[in-house]
């Protein structure tokens, strides 16, 4: 039996369970969804959510929650979290054959518990976080042991499992580098039954072999995306990666009884709610969003969520698909629109930005109507997309496409893109909100792995020709040799400079680099 590792990158440097504790789980009626979806949300770290807004889960909220949808994770197990219990089946461990109920399902490393949370941690209960589908229930199936390591006879017993308990999406935030026979079987098992498996990509790199289940076409296969919509270092490519989400410090539930640094936790610093990142994390999400569809459309087969979801993401990277971000990010609100939702829904056109000089700026008009007119606005301060002209803002000379280069004079200033299209035969201008503040220098990656270095003519990177140099502010890192260093898991301030060169002025720059725990 070949062994398994969960797909997650901690973003602290261990965790420790202090107490065991063992609790019957059981599983009551959820809210309506709709009426859950009304409420005045008072999730402690809502807004913190990063990952609900760029895959722009809460847009649909008001449709479908997850009600009635049952989401098999089959992980470490889940559980206890106040914010997640309610929404916990009874579920199974299975650890080298043999087979345990109810209790013995409790998670034994956090995993289970992180990943549970992000699909279906309870909305409008006054603490932590709201899952992707809040209403949704999760069987949890724990056959990671204490180390996080499983067989694959024990994952195509689970699949089966979760199949026969009614389980509609199966979360797989594991992987191996080879498939039984049994696993294959199991597959073919459950999309017999029409559930979608979806399995994380891993994080070996870019470097690293396919793993399985993610590689197998009867999985749909997730990998993560930062919050600049970039992949992690972590993340593996290949042809069989499908689809992208968030995965790099995504707040999310942990076991009441793990004891960690008050620093890096989430949603409170005493509460039970922890950052991490991972393929992991973005499995999750997708599966989530899956959950999200079945409860709108319960007829659907798992091949339609599975095509609605490809068809409607987000593009990243190089055009069409690749084998960085597969089909690009996946989107609830899109879903969700191409179901019929939304009908009357003002849509923006859209912008994808780094902000830096000399990268392009790219407008998007997929979700409006023909536009008549494109153009580029620099503006003076951030904004949303709006209808109204922003009085800050102007137009661009010789900017009417939707691919636009910023230059110097671009420098501290925040881009917007406008279109101009006609609404029942009358004139409407839309712009789109602001790109991130343009500058001339920034750094090469956002995220690199505890005890990794990188010198700084590598790391800073600048329109400038001038030489670059970089300094520690604060943080997990240091620069000795004008090389910099990683050596704890959190976040690594820097102050970064270019020399002056014309047409430019000397450039400096705060950012701040994220520092991820090896898997």
């Amino acid at each position: 039996m070949k062994n398994f590792a969960r797909s997650i990158r901690p973003t602290v440097a261990s965790i420790a369970i202090f107490a065991t504790v063992s609790v019957g789980i059981i599983a009551i009626t959820s809210p309506s969804p709709v009426s859950a979806a009304v409420k005045q949300n008072k999730d402690f770290a809502l807004d913190d959510q990063w990952g609900l807004q760029v895959t722009n889960v809460k847009d649909v909220w008001p449709i479908a929650t997850g009600f009635g949808v049952i989401v098999a994770v089959v992980d470490s197990g889940s559980g206890p979290n106040p914010d997640l219990d309610n929404n916990l089946l009874p579920g199974r461990s299975i650890i080298r054959g043999r087979v345990g109920d109810d209790t013995s399902d409790v998670d034994t490393t956090g995993h289970g518990t992180h990943v549970a949370g992000i699909i279906a941690a309870q909305m409008n209960n006054d603490i932590g976080i709201a899952g992707v589908a809040p209403n949704a229930q999760i069987l949890p199936v724990r056959i990671l042991d204490s180390r996080g390591d499983g067989s694959e006879l024990d994952l195509a017993v689970a699949i089966r499992f979760a199949v026969d308990q009614g389980a509609r999406v199966i979360n797989l935030s594991l992987g191996g580098k080879n498939q039984t026979s049994a696993v294959q079987s199991a597959l073919e098992y459950a999309a017999s039954n029409s559930v979608l498996v979806v399995a994380s990509a891993g994080n070996g790199g870019p470097n690293a072999g396919t793993t399985y289940p993610a590689g197998n076409d009867l999985t749909i296969a997730v990998t993560a995306v930062d919050q600049t919509l970039n992949a992690p270092s972590f993340a593996q490519r290949g042809s069989h990666i499908d689809i992208s989400a968030p995965g790099i410090n995504i707040c999310s539930t942990i076991r009441t009884d793990i004891t960690v640094n008050a620093t890096r936790r989430c949603a409170g610093a005493t509460e039970p709610f922890l950052n991490m990142s991972g393929t992991s994390m973005a499995a999750a999400f997708v599966s989530g969003i899956a959950a999200l569809v079945f409860s709108a459309r319960p007829t659907y087969s798992a091949q339609q969520v599975r095509e609605v979801m490809v068809a409607t993401a987000r593009d990243l990277g190089l055009a069409g698909r690749d084998e960085t971000f597969g089909v690009g990010l996946v989107d609830a609100y899109a879903i969700f629109k191409s179901l019929g939702y939304f009908p009357d829904e003002v849509v923006f056109p859209t912008v994808s930005s780094l902000g830096h000089v000399g990268e392009e700026s790219v407008g998007g008009t997929v979700q409006i109507p023909e536009s008549e007119r494109l153009q580029w606005y620099r503006c003076l301060s951030p904004g949303e997309a709006t209808l109204v002209i922003p009085t800050d803002c102007k137009a661009i000379s010789r900017a009417q496409r939707p691919v636009y280069l910023p230059t110097r004079k671009d420098i501290n200033a925040f881009l917007r893109f406008g279109t101009l299209i006609s609404v029942n035969g009358v004139p409407q201008l839309r712009f789109s909100a602001t790109t991130p503040k343009v500058t001339a220098i920034w750094t090469s990656t956002s995220t690199m792995e505890v005890g990794g270095s990188v010198a700084v003519k590598d790391l800073v990177v600048s329109a400038s020709p001038g030489a670059t140099t970089a300094r520690v502010v604060s943080g997990s890192c240091r620069i000795a040799k004008n090389v910099l260093t990683t050596f704890e898991a959190g976040v690594c301030k820097l102050r970064i400079f270019a020399q002056a060169k014309k047409p430019y002025p000397k450039l400096s720059q705060t950012v701040v680099v994220t520092v991820v725990q090896k898997v």
